[in-house]
């Protein structure tokens, strides 16, 4: 006699948790979740975890106990067919159907479980119940009853709803003949897993709360402190305090975190402070190089001034000289004559008298002149200068007026050169002038080179530019007064003759070179005596 595996014959009907299910409907939904604080979100993740777990776990152990409880009732089921079936067999013709009945209702009485046991003789194929506990036998049994004789092993199937039904069959002499039948009920299977339902019910929450506080104490300790911690440092360096620091506890993967945040502040606060050294250098250099900007734009000022005393004193000078010329010579001639008719013997003492008074007229007149000369000479304050500094100078106060015409301004000064005596102030006005006429020649932009050498005991100061140039028929008159090649209104035609008398009483010499396109003004001037020496 073989017995048929539990696994593949047992298929009692299951039906769906409902608890399961809803909770599984009114559990919220992690994603969805909207909160503001670490803590709460994890303390929420937490309880969820720990509610799912504990709810998968209650759901495995009751399906475990349920399918173990089971088991051992259809095991009791069998083992009682069984039994039926062998006391059945050993058993002498003819079968006693009242004891067999007595046997029966032991055997039920003894297992609580067991509903029905019934003894089933096949005549020629026809089932007929020798002895049951039963008032009637339900179509079921029979069935199982058939499908062990047709198989001749232990058969389980299922019986009405909440039975299991276990059929052995029984043999006489060799052959078998019929099959004990025994019904079992599973109420106590739903009996158990309603109270597991209601045990988790009551457990599950008590532990979920404290599993979820034993937890957030320890992840108070172990991560919303130290977090915290690091979230003030943060917050204190984002207010601008890049001396704040996060207390490192642990050498964890947090401790870890706020070494790297403390070593990021500290490299902040050393760039902050270098970056305040760097600011205040530069502030300190803004205030030096604005002074200088004042300084230079005072200059400006002054050269703009002089410049035109130096127009004005020279347009003087100049009418001054031909006044000079031309009054000087009639008044020569006029006291040549006076004198001579002063020395005729012919006259008398009152034309004498006459004359004396023309004369002394005369001397008058050849003062005044004299002293218009003399106020129109301006008075020699010459000293050592440096060139490379004084070109400089007029480098910085010519750079804004140049760059806004797109005049690129190149200054070239060789090293070590020897200083030459000069009035600075003229000499830097003679240079600004050659500097306005190369202004004035690019209207257009261009590029102006200003380069200053020392060979043979002079000094070179050489400007090019590359503007339209001097025509030709001008050139050998450059620098006579009034002789000017900027249209009318434009200019005095004076600034080169002002150029060259500078540069005459400083002993110098000046030239002008010109063709289309490059127009170079040079300047040589003798180096101090000493230098010399």
């Amino acid at each position: 006699m073989t017995l048929a595996p539990l696994a593949t014959t047992t298929s009692l009907p299951t039906t769906p948790d409902p608890a399961s299910a809803e909770a599984a409907h009114a559990r919220p939904s992690v994603a969805k979740l909207r909160t503001s604080s670490l803590r709460a979100r994890l303390a929420i993740l937490i309880t969820l975890a720990v509610a799912l777990v504990i709810g998968i776990q209650a759901i495995l152990e009751i399906r475990v106990f349920e399918g173990a409880v089971q088991r051992d009732l259809i095991d009791t089921a069998r083992l009682s067919a069984l039994a039926v079936a062998d006391d059945f067999e050993l058993r002498r013709e003819p079968v006693d159907l009242r004891a067999v009945g007595t046997m029966l209702h032991e055997v039920a009485v003894s297992t609580p479980s067991i509903r029905t046991i019934s003894l089933v003789r096949f005549d020629e194929g026809t089932p007929r119940i020798l002895a049951t506990t039963s008032s009637e036998e339900r179509p079921e049994a029979l069935a199982a009853a058939a499908q062990a004789l047709a198989q001749q092993e232990a058969v389980i199937a299922n019986g009405p709803r909440g039975m299991a039904i276990a059929a052995v069959p029984a043999s006489r002499d060799g052959h078998v003949v019929g099959a004990s039948v025994v019904t079992v009920s599973l109420g106590s299977v739903a009996q158990l897993r309603t109270k597991g339902r209601q045990v988790t019910l009551w457990f599950a929450p008590i532990a979920v709360l404290l599993l979820t506080l034993v937890i957030d104490w320890f992840a108070r300790h172990l991560i919303h402190q130290p977090v915290a911690r690091i979230h003030e440092a943060m917050h204190r360096a984002g207010g601008g305090d890049f001396s704040a620091r996060a207390t490192v506890v642990r050498s964890d993967e947090i401790g870890e975190v706020a070494s790297g945040l403390n070593d990021m502040l500290a490299r902040l606060q050393h760039f902050n402070e270098a970056l305040q050294d760097r600011v205040d250098e530069a502030t300190a250099e803004l205030r030096v190089r604005n002074q200088e900007l004042v300084e230079s734009y005072r200059r400006v000022f002054a050269l703009r001034e002089a410049l035109a005393r130096a127009e004005q004193l020279a347009a003087v000078g100049q009418t001054a000289a031909s006044v000079a010329h031309q009054v000087g010579t009639p008044l020569n001639l006029i006291s040549g004559y006076v004198q001579m008719m002063q020395e005729d013997a012919a006259i008398d003492a009152r034309t004498a008298r006459r004359l004396a008074i023309v004369q002394e007229q005369i001397a008058k007149v050849a003062a005044v002149v004299r002293s218009m000369l003399d106020h129109a000479s301006r008075p020699d304050a010459r000293r050592p200068t440096a060139l490379g500094a004084l070109v400089a100078r007029v480098g910085d106060v010519a750079r804004p007026k140049l760059d806004a015409s797109h005049i690129a301004l190149s200054v070239d000064v060789a090293p070590n050169l020897p200083p030459v005596d000069a009035n600075a102030e003229e000499l830097e006005l003679a240079l600004m002038n050659l500097v306005n006429n190369s202004l004035d020649a690019m209207p257009e932009g261009g590029a102006l080179t200003i380069r200053v050498t020392h060979e043979d005991g002079r000094v070179r100061i050489a400007t090019t530019d590359t503007g339209g140039g001097i025509p030709s028929e001008l050139l050998p008159r450059v620098f006579e007064p009034w002789v000017t090649t900027k249209p009318a209104g434009r200019g005095t035609g004076l600034g080169l003759s002002i150029t060259k008398d500078v540069i005459a009483r400083h002993g110098g010499t000046i030239n002008a070179e010109s063709e289309p396109g490059r127009t170079t003004f040079t300047i040589d001037l003798p180096v101090t005596a000493q230098q010399d020496a």
